[in-house]
């Protein structure tokens, strides 16, 4: 799969790869199902508890001081308890999608994933759904994490880019390869093979590209 590249430089556009819109994606569907679950589950455990309250009234009120009838209701009670932690933890979950978006936004994906863990868990024990749509966004943070231990580790190791111009830098130090050979000497450049001076025969000395009259003792 083909990543977009991102970055933070100056002049360079900052984008996303496709897994951590897809994850801000599923924060939001979580952000929306939390606050929809947690409004309506801590009403209906609030009024479930109000309506348990008001049947202890009628049960102490026609039939006294039963054992049975408290034990009942304080039975029923425990169902309005669960659905007011259930919405509460729903709420909770609301808000930490919020702050496991602003890590995703900041690249901060380990953390992220850490976080989303936790709540994932949570998720499956107070509402399925919001645990299966965390946990995958959590299954999406590993090819993001992949991708940026790659990209860190591949920044220590690149090759400088060329300068303007076209000119190719060297290779560092101890690279693997061996040196370019030296180019060949350049042709000697045509000279008379006689010193116009005294007339003799000149000899052509390599090292300095010249014609040299030992007569004259200088170069021609």
């Amino acid at each position: 799969m083909a990543y977009q590249q991102y970055g933070s430089g100056p002049g360079m556009p900052t984008m996303e790869p496709p897994e951590a819109q897809s994850i801000k994606s599923m924060l939001h569907i979580a952000r929306i199902l939390a606050i929809i679950f947690g409004v309506l589950v801590l009403l209906g455990g609030i009024a479930y508890a109000a309506w348990i309250a008001y049947l202890s009234t009628i049960c102490s009120t026609y039939v006294g001081f039963d054992p049975y009838c408290g034990g009942a209701l304080l039975g029923a009670l425990i169902p309005a308890i669960w659905l007011v932690i259930g919405g509460v933890v729903a709420l909770l979950v609301y808000m930490q999608m919020k702050s496991i978006e602003e890590k995703v936004n900041a690249h901060q994906y380990e953390a992220a994933k850490s976080q989303t863990l936790v709540w994932m868990i949570i998720g499956f024990i107070f509402g399925i759904l919001l645990g299966i749509i965390l946990l995958i966004a959590f299954i999406k943070f590993d090819p993001l994490i992949t991708l940026q231990r790659n990209s860190a580790g591949g920044a220590a190791t690149s090759w400088p880019s060329p300068p303007m111009g076209g000119a190719v830098p060297p290779p560092p130090a101890g690279s693997m390869g061996a040196p370019p050979p030296p180019p060949p000497p350049a042709a000697p450049a045509a000279a008379p093979p006689f010193c116009a001076s005294c007339g003799k025969p000149t000899t052509y000395l390599a090292q300095y590209g010249r014609y040299y009259c030992a007569s004259c003792q200088k170069y021609v």
